[in-house]
This record gives structure tokens, C-alpha cells and sequence, in this order.
């Protein structure tokens, strides 16, 4: 199996969004390795791939462990990562991908991990030739985009992000959700990254002037990003769902870490947390419908003078993410990224090819307009 080959390792490839990067890698015709740990759970995903019968793949049975993983990625150019949550699987992906010289892709949306891969892994990485890519999926992916076609307009140096989605966790996500609350968040405020108290909640208005509550989800990716862009004094994002119940859910955790959990060692905690994530959500979902699964994301970006506002709605947003996991592999098997080291999509493929990709499978759309 030489790098030609098969250039792309799909870790987690059993899993939901696994199956959905696979999906995608089969139609812009880019060769893979489905990996993971289980090779019957990894034959039955990839029966479940539509158009499997055409793709190029091999499937690879690996551990959790650096060592066997810089052995599965020897020879490769581009690990997707999909296995979550990512502060307790990650570390040793990213480790074997800088060891064995290939590429890094996640689908991470939390930002105690973003944080963490900018602060232990940035700068071996660049110093590889490298890129180190988190957060390439449609959390917080497409907010970015939304916001760096508003930071298009000279002046603007405030973003103010909403996003509004409907979804049905994966068991991965829930997961994740639930192992944010152990960590604080942040946002960007007159260029300093200042910590959230707790979860803030906000109403917000979506574009049919629903009122909705939001909270700021773990901060999400896109404070970080803009915190090393000198552009941006301010970022800050909050995120509602449509399903109203999964916010209250998510403050009820965070009363009941503060009030129960948090002195329990992690060994014990994660299984009680896994309790609560088969709660709401008990299995896989069932795959999304692009008539019902729909996302709202809002910019509005201001300087002195300026205000500008983009709005992107787009559809599937676990579709999106394959997609966009996808053609960031096919960029970077066949070129040399424009940017090496921590690094957000845009930053490295380009807000503007990323939404254009978008919009060729019909994903997703944007309208940006001056508002002064």
C-alpha cells in the first residue's frame, strides 16, 4: 500500500461522519485507508458508503497508540481524524501524524482542544512542512467562512457570529458536548481572549425573525482563529438549535459538574458522561435529510465606519462536514499548503474554494451585504 495509492488514512472510518469523508473521497475519486479498530464494524460502515463499489480503499485495523498509528500513516500525506472527543483519542493521532510526516485533518469543534493542538503541536509541525488543521468540518468551518468574507470589507475589525442549527448528535458529539463543560471557554475582546464564567446564555433572532436561546457552546474555533489575525480586536459566537431542549441539557450538565463531578477522577467521570451522552442521543442517527437539516450562519462585522453581514444557510451539516474533510485531503495530496503549523481551513484552502465547493454539490449558500 504506497503513498500513491492510498494517500489518505480515514480514522474512525466506522463511525457516522467517518462513513460520510469516505462518501465524499469516493466521488472526487481520492484513494484511501478506512481505519480503525474493529475490522467487522469497519466492513459494515463501508458496505454503507454509497457508490463504495468504486472507490479505491483498503481497509487497516490499528490501535490507539502512536507507535501503530505512525506506522498505518508511514508513506501517506493526509490522516482524517473523526475520532472524538478528541481530548481523550487525539493526542496520539497527532503525534503520529507529526512522527510519520503526513498531514492533519479533524472535525473538532471544541476549543479546549483547538487550544491545546496550537499550544503543544504548532510549532513541530511548521517545522515539518506540516499542516495542522482542526475544526474542518461544518462546525466551525462554515462560520468561519462567513466571517472572512465579511473581514473582505477594509475597516472591519468586530465580529459578531451567530449560528442556528438543526441536528441529531452523533454518539461521538454528544460526548463531546458533555466533556466541554469540564473546560472553560473564551472570546475575543479588544485582542485579548478572556474566559467565559460559565455558559452565557442570549437570545438571538434568525433571519425569520424567530427568537431563539443560545449560549456559547464552548466558544467554538473561531475566537482562536481571529485572536492571531490582526485585523480582529473582537470575535465572539454564540450557537442555538432549533431543538430548543438540547441548550437546557447542556446547563443542567453544568450545574451537575459543579455540584457532583467535578472532584471524580477522570476514569470514573467519563463512563458516568458516556451515561449521559446515550441519553440524548442512544446510537447512530439515522442519516440526515437535506430537506430538514438545515443551518443559519450569521456575521455582522463593524469597524468605525463599516458594517457588513453575511449569511450562509447550508444544509446536512454532517454532509458538509464530509465534504469539506474531503476536498481539504484532495488539496493536500496534491499541493503544498499556503500555510504550515496550527492553521484554520480557510487559512490554509481559502474561505472563498471552500465555499465554492460548497455550492458545486448544492451544500450551501451565501449572501453578503453592506449594511452602512
Amino acid at each position: 500500500m504506497t503513498s500513491a495509492t492510498y494517500p489518505v488514512v480515514v480514522y474512525g472510518a466506522n463511525g457516522y461522519t467517518g462513513r460520510l469523508v469516505m462518501e465524499h473521497l469516493r466521488d472526487l475519486s481520492v484513494p484511501f485507508i478506512a481505519a480503525g479498530r474493529n475490522r467487522e464494524k469497519l466492513e459494515a460502515a463501508c458496505k454503507l458508503v454509497p457508490g463504495i463499489e468504486n472507490a479505491r480503499y483498503e481497509i487497516a485495523v490499528v490501535e490507539n497508540t502512536a507507535d501503530d498509528l505512525a506506522k498505518l500513516f508511514a508513506g501517506r500525506k493526509v490522516v482524517c481524524n473523526t475520532v472524538g472527543p478528541f481530548m481523550r483519542f487525539g493526542s496520539p493521532v497527532v503525534e503520529a501524524a507529526l512522527r510519520a510526516g503526513v498531514h492533519y485533518l479533524d472535525t473538532s469543534g471544541e476549543q479546549h482542544w483547538v487550544m491545546k493542538l496550537r499550544d503543544e503541536f504548532s510549532k513541530d509541525f511548521a517545522k515539518a512542512g506540516l499542516a495542522l488543521i482542526p475544526s474542518t468540518a461544518c462546525m466551525y468551518g462554515l462560520s468561519e467562512i462567513g466571517a472572512r468574507y465579511c473581514l473582505e470589507t477594509p475597516g472591519v475589525d468586530t465580529l459578531d457570529m451567530t449560528e442556528v442549527a438543526q441536528a441529531v448528535p452523533t454518539v461521538a458529539s454528544a460526548q463531546t458536548i458533555l466533556d466541554a463543560v469540564r473546560y472553560s471557554s473564551c472570546y475575543l475582546q479588544d485582542n485579548e481572549l478572556v474566559r467565559y464564567p460559565g455558559i452565557e446564555t442570549c437570545d438571538i433572532v434568525t433571519p425569520s425573525n424567530r427568537v431563539l436561546k443560545a449560549s456559547n457552546w464552548g466558544g467554538t474555533s473561531n475566537p482562536i482563529w481571529f485572536a492571531q489575525d490582526g485585523r480582529v480586536r473582537n470575535c465572539k459566537m454564540s450557537v442555538a438549535m432549533w431543538n430548543q431542549e438540547l441548550y437546557k441539557k447542556e446547563l443542567e450538565l453544568e450545574r451537575a459538574y459543579k455540584v457532583q463531578f467535578q472532584w471524580i477522577p477522570d476514569n470514573q467521570l467519563y463512563g458516568i458522561l458516556d451515561a449521559m451522552a446515550t441519553a440524548i442521543t442512544p446510537g447512530t442517527p439515522p442519516r440526515e435529510r437535506r430537506q430538514v437539516h438545515r443551518s443559519i450562519d450569521v456575521c455582522v462585522g463593524t469597524g468605525n465606519n463599516v458594517m457588513v453581514k453575511s449569511t450562509m444557510i447550508a444544509t446536512g451539516g454532517y454532509f458538509t462536514t464530509g465534504l469539506i474533510q474531503a476536498y481539504a485531503a484532495r488539496r493536500l495530496v496534491s499541493e503544498t499548503p499556503r500555510k504550515v503549523g496550527f492553521a484554520s481551513p480557510s487559512e490554509v484552502f481559502g474561505h472563498r474554494e471552500i465555499m465554492g465547493a460548497l455550492q458545486s454539490y448544492g451544500y450551501a449558500a451565501i449572501k453578503v451585504e453592506p449594511l452602512v
